[in-house]
């Protein structure tokens, strides 16, 4: 997949429909995008998508994007 706001945007949503839209902040180079993500506890954890669109999130942004509902 080629990076942009659109195609990285859908494959979070694809992963968890909240990912889409409590992020903080994106970027990307030629292999990863990087997705900031403010916690709770004002710790900051990062997803990230890769070229073929798959997610790598931890389990506590996972239960954070959960607990969001």
């Amino acid at each position: 997949m080629k990076f942009t706001y659109e195609s990285v945007n859908n494959a979070l949503n694809d992963h968890h429909h909240n990912l889409s839209g409590y992020w903080s902040t994106l970027k990307w180079d030629d292999n990863v995008a990087t997705v900031g993500y403010m916690m709770e506890d004002g710790t900051e954890e990062d997803a990230t998508v890769d070229l073929q669109g798959n997610v790598t999130a931890s389990a506590k942004l996972i239960a954070e994007m959960d607990a969001i509902g």
